[in-house]
């Protein structure tokens, strides 16, 4: 009888995980976890990077549409070409995926936009302008 009582002990102890078996288990997870983080972040910043693109040439277009109503050699600002209905109404537009204002420079009868970019410091290398150039 004793010998039963030993088998079913082992067979029992068996069952459950060693503290060693967890702790292997939660690092495994992290690490995968942390490597989809820097993916979706890389993902994230690029789909920002793109929008504002988007964006900015939607405003270059506003600019000018709003130059056939008004004066070419005045340069709008993003507030006054929504006023004046040159673009629609949103959140959206009125700043750039960093929630920073955009800048539009006007030169002769050429217009560019600029965001600041991810690190939202003007005259910088992440700096977005369009057009290109």
């Amino acid at each position: 009888m004793q010998k039963r009582q030993v088998v079913g002990r082992r067979r029992r102890a068996r069952r459950g995980f060693g503290l060693l078996e967890i702790i292997v288990t939660i690092a495994i997870i992290s690490m995968i976890s942390a490597a989809v983080t820097v993916a979706v972040v890389k993902y994230q910043e690029g789909a920002k990077i793109k929008l504002t693109r988007t964006n900015a040439q939607t405003i270059r277009s506003g600019v000018k549409s709003w130059w056939i109503d008004h004066d070419s050699s005045s340069c709008p600002t993003v507030q006054m070409l929504v006023a004046d209905g040159a673009l629609e109404r949103g959140k959206s537009i009125k700043f750039d995926a960093w929630e920073q204002p955009w800048s539009i420079e006007c030169k002769d009868s050429d217009v560019d936009v600029v965001s600041r970019g991810p690190d939202k410091t003007a005259d910088t290398e992440d700096d977005i302008r369009v057009p290109t150039g």
